[in-house]
């Protein structure tokens, strides 16, 4: 009977609980909806510019009656509202650590969605066409770099995170490497018996510096084999500088960083080499240049994935300085002319923001003057921000280097060319960038 009667207490007891739990959770949360709520419409507290991310967020839009009737002008506050949110970038961190907790896109092998075409054998064969640096390095065996298969992995998006190593997916698309090969083409036909036109692919790090038994199982396109196919297309008339087998060469050292996508100035440096052999120049050793440390940088696998073990293990942004003197003006979007250093100190600056210390990082066009030459050649450098770190380098043996970044520039590089009487043309991107049909039809759009 007693046994009955302390049941019955108990069940009444938990029912008591289960009613007041009814109660406080809905109150709790609707307490923590008016806080957000309250919070969000604090104009003071929303931020104007991620650190992060490296740029400035959506502004409140102006209202007109064209933007009322078609709706873009709801659609914009939208976006405003959620991309300037109080808090926003500690509530991604959050997000994202919580992912990493429940082990999200730990099923790593094959799940690349951008997967490439199937790529086609070139109308020529690129090594009979290769202007690629005759060197002892191709005869030797490639390095080898630490295993990774007992790693931690994560995916998300087309981005493969291994440890604390960030790797971006390649794909293969005819349609737009066609672009690609046939503004070179162009350019090099206009400008036939005045400038030397070059290529200079930039490989990816998920091709030379993830381990060997990793790679072979992501599916991800061979950018060896891209390489052959743009090479191949190319007239004679452009020169081409295969850096893929220089890069393999040096892949155990550090010439990619992890947390970003860049390469890093060693591995700008052993391109450069490269290219000065086919432009016909010796390249200058790297002892001629004084090696500084700027600290730690996180990049932009970092800031896209926000994941804890790059966050506790930073790259290291190491610069090369040269010992000639320049000066080098760049002119922003908006047309102003700006001073700047070819390579700049930025110890100070943001862990983000360090890749900007070469070349006064991404601007329409810039000119560096090599003040130590009375004359001399001159230069122009076609280029996404992989181009960067490699131009510190090159600008030792030019007069003047001129470098436009298509992605900004609005004017025709081509009559460009012709105007200043320019005597070598490099164009220096990336494997991601001959992908992507937004760039490449960009830079045919601004060719002439």
């Amino acid at each position: 009977m007693k046994n009955k009667e302390y049941s019955q207490k108990y069940m009444n007891g938990v029912k008591k609980y289960i009613k007041l739990y009814k109660v406080i959770l809905p109150c709790l949360f609707s307490l923590l909806v008016i806080c957000g709520m309250f919070v969000s419409v604090l104009i003071p507290l929303r931020p104007k510019y991620s650190e992060s991310e490296k740029r400035e967020l959506a502004k409140f839009p102006s209202f007109s009656v064209s933007t009322l009737l078609d709706g873009s002008y709801f659609k914009s506050i939208d976006t405003w509202f959620s991309d300037t949110f109080p808090f926003r970038e500690k509530m991604i961190e959050a997000n994202n650590n919580l992912k990493e907790l429940s082990g999200f896109g730990d099923r790593i092998y094959g799940l690349n969605d951008n997967i490439a075409e199937t790529i086609p054998d070139s109308e020529k064969d690129s090594s009979e066409t290769s202007s690629e640096p005759e060197t002892e390095t191709e005869t030797e065996t490639e390095p080898d770099v630490p295993d990774q298969l007992g790693e931690v992995t994560q995916t998300l998006d087309n981005i493969v995170v291994i440890g604390d190593s960030g790797y971006e997916y390649c794909s293969f698309n005819q349609g737009v490497a066609d672009k690609y090969i046939s503004v070179l083409n162009k350019t090099a036909s206009s400008l036939s018996g005045k400038s030397k036109v070059y290529s200079m692919l930039i490989p990816t790090s998920i091709d030379i510096t993830m381990s060997d038994n990793v790679r072979k199982g992501i599916n991800t396109t061979n950018q060896s084999e891209v390489m052959d196919y743009i090479f191949g297309s190319f007239s004679d008339d452009v020169n081409k500088v295969n850096i893929y087998k220089t890069m393999r060469m040096h892949r155990d050292e550090y010439i990619y960083f992890r947390t970003d996508h860049h390469w890093t100035a060693l591995g700008a440096y052993y391109a450069y080499c490269d290219y000065a052999v086919s432009a016909g120049f010796t390249p200058r050793g790297l002892d001629k240049f004084t090696k500084e440390s700027y600290g730690d940088f996180l990049g932009s696998f970092y800031r896209d994935t926000m994941n804890s073990r790059m966050k506790n293990n930073p790259d290291e942004l190491i610069a090369y300085l040269p010992n000639y003197k320049t000066t080098l003006t760049y002119t922003t979007s908006g047309g102003q002319k700006i001073e700047w250093k070819l390579v700049n100190d930025v110890t100070n600056y943001p862990l983000t923001q360090k890749y900007s210390a070469f070349s006064a990082g991404d601007n329409p066009f810039t000119v560096i003057e090599n003040t130590g030459k009375e004359k001399g050649k001159t230069c122009l450098v076609i280029k996404d921000s992989f181009g960067n770190a490699i131009i510190p380098f090159i600008a030792g043996h030019y007069k003047k280097v001129y470098v436009i970044d298509y992605r900004y520039y609005k004017e025709g590089f081509i009559s460009f060319a012709k105007e200043k009487g320019i005597n070598d043309i490099l164009f220096c991107n990336n494997m991601s960038s001959v992908r992507s049909d937004t760039l490449i039809s960009r830079m045919q759009a601004i060719a002439y």
